[in-house]
């Protein structure tokens, strides 16, 4: 295709820039395209879309499809999936609405419902978030507050998180990525904020999070950011080329369509979120709770105030609380709508097994069916792991520790073998390595002395009476044989860096001992250390 190119406006631009002629032409077609493109938009702003273009493309929905469709996936935390719900559909629902009606709306800049939440760790403050995104078909983007600081020092900026947003939109540019969350939007999750609140005891300006949460604020607000990273040669040549241009520009993008969702745990060590509210609620005899409704202090049974009740405070948690823990006044303002997740229970973590559409055990059953093996999960089986789950107090992310280290053995030994199915009782999960030596015919003495031997070149020699004082200690303390016979001989690994070779016999003296190894190894070294001292002497 052929473009004209009048030669009196090169000369003008390269007179003007004091630039040679590639250069000059170069910018002026670059500038003409620009030019074309914002005459383009502001047909469109004035008269509305082509009659070509296509319709709004994405999937709208009402808040109660989305809370539905989050019913599926996250157990319980009611409240939260409200809050999300009501928050998305209502954003990209007014999205499309000035998109396709940009002459008849009167708001041009919409408050948009940024949320904050609240509550511990792997309680579905994050899960619930990817499975919203995957919902709406939108970008969505999850970070860490810590892998950013406050823009200008070493580390991502918070700018970085807007280009990472668009390199997850569909489009064969750059360009045209961001001209998808420019028109659809996107979700930005910032988890872990936390990390980010002042530290009060810190004097000064502190550019890792003072700073940062200054930066997202004003991200949150309205900000133009650079598609491109401003720090690469093109984008400055193109800066350059660009300086006198006005209006709208093409390789910029408007955070204002951006839905943020900000959470963490707002937990440490001093002044967690709940100490702050609950001190707050302890020393004011009557207040107002949000919905209106007032709490009246002082007027409890006193026997009954010492007494441990199970009360989630971050419910009760205020714009002044989230101040007094760190935030900055002006980003807690920006960020309207606050909820908060609760603490899973053992019965929380029995129906995330058990009801949700991607529960961990229908992975589990994928993965051994992949070895055509048949994975049968016994009811008392889901009972005992919600228990474990729950002493840990990680929340869901328990459960995948929990079955990792009960299938672990499983997972290495049945699959290519005769092994067509796995029953997961709760005696197995009790003691899973006992019950796979069971399942291959072998002794759990006999293995750990193979283990043994593979991993130090040691044979062990174990009799009856070891086999036996073994196994009345596994029972006495509600162990396997295997978790008792690492227990017992937690030491005996000292025995491969006293140089021994060829067999060593285990007596019931050494079990008996606890630190029997250890003072085995300690005259071994005094003797040899001794040895050494009089050869250096001659």
């Amino acid at each position: 295709m052929k473009v004209s190119i009048p030669k009196e406006e090169i000369e003008e631009i390269k007179k003007r820039y004091e630039c040679d002629e590639p250069k000059a032409i170069k910018a002026y077609l670059d500038a003409k395209k620009v030019s074309e493109e914002a005459f383009d938009d502001e047909l469109s702003r004035q008269l509305g879309p082509k009659a070509q273009e296509e319709k709004w493309q994405t999937p709208i929905y009402t808040p109660r499809q989305i809370k539905e469709h989050l019913d599926k996936y996250v157990i319980g935390q009611e409240k939260y999936k409200k809050r999300l719900s009501i928050a998305s559909a209502f954003h990209f629902a007014i999205l499309r609405h000035l998109y396709e009606n940009p002459e008849e709306s009167k708001v041009k800049r919409f408050r948009k419902k940024n949320t904050i939440i609240s509550g511990p760790s792997g309680s579905g403050k994050t899960y619930s978030v990817e499975v919203l995104g995957d919902l709406l078909e939108v970008p969505t983007l999850i970070v860490d507050a810590t892998d950013y600081t406050e823009a200008g020092y070493v580390g991502k900026s918070s700018d970085d998180m807007i280009r990472e947003l668009i390199d997850m939109a569909p489009g064969g540019s750059r360009q045209e990525k961001a001209d998808f969350v420019n028109r659809y939007g996107g979700i930005i999750f910032i988890d872990e904020i936390d990390k980010k609140a002042k530290d009060r005891n810190l004097v000064g300006h502190d550019i890792s999070r003072e700073g940062f949460q200054r930066a997202v604020l004003k991200l949150i607000e309205r900000k133009y950011v650079s598609i491109e990273n401003p720090y690469s040669p093109v984008s400055q040549f193109k800066e350059a080329i660009r300086q006198t241009q006005k209006g709208k520009r093409q390789d910029m993008i408007s955070t204002e369509k951006i839905l943020f969702i900000v959470g963490g745990s707002f937990q440490r060590p001093h002044s967690d979120l709940e100490n702050i509210v609950k001190e707050r609620i302890k020393h004011k005899a009557g207040r107002f709770r949000e919905d209106g409704s007032i709490m009246v202090m002082g007027f409890g049974n006193p026997e009954t105030e010492d007494k441990k009740t199970i009360m989630n405070y971050y419910k009760e948690a205020n714009a002044d609380d989230y101040i007094r823990f760190g935030l900055l006044p002006e980003l807690v303002g920006r960020i309207p709508i606050r909820s908060y997740v609760n603490l899973l229970s053992k019965n929380d973590l029995v129906r995330i097994m058990r009801d949700t559409e991607d529960s961990i055990i229908h992975q589990y059953e994928m993965e051994f069916k992949a070895f055509n093996i048949d994975l049968n999960v016994q009811e008392q089986a889901i009972e005992y792991i919600a228990g474990l789950a729950e002493n840990k107090k990680t929340g869901a992310r328990a459960l995948v520790s929990v079955w990792e280290t009960i299938l672990t053995d499983f997972q290495f030994e049945l699959p290519g073998s005769n092994f067509k199915e796995l029953a997961v009782s709760e005696e197995l999960c009790r003691a899973p390595h006992d019950a796979l030596l069971k399942m291959l015919k072998r002794s759990p003495f006999l293995d750990y002395i193979e283990g043994f031997k593979r991993e130090y070149g040691i044979e062990l020699v174990m009799d009856n009476k070891v086999e036996e004082y073994v196994e009345n200690f596994a029972k006495e303390n509600e162990v396997q044989v295997s978790d008792a016979l690492k227990q017992l001989l937690k030491g005996a690994s000292s025995i491969n860096y006293m140089n021994h070779k060829g067999k060593f016999k285990i007596t019931t003296r050494m079990l008996e001992e606890p630190k029997y190894f250890d003072g085995l190894f300690t005259r071994w070294y005094q003797k040899t250390h001794k040895k050494c001292a009089e050869e250096e002497k001659k």
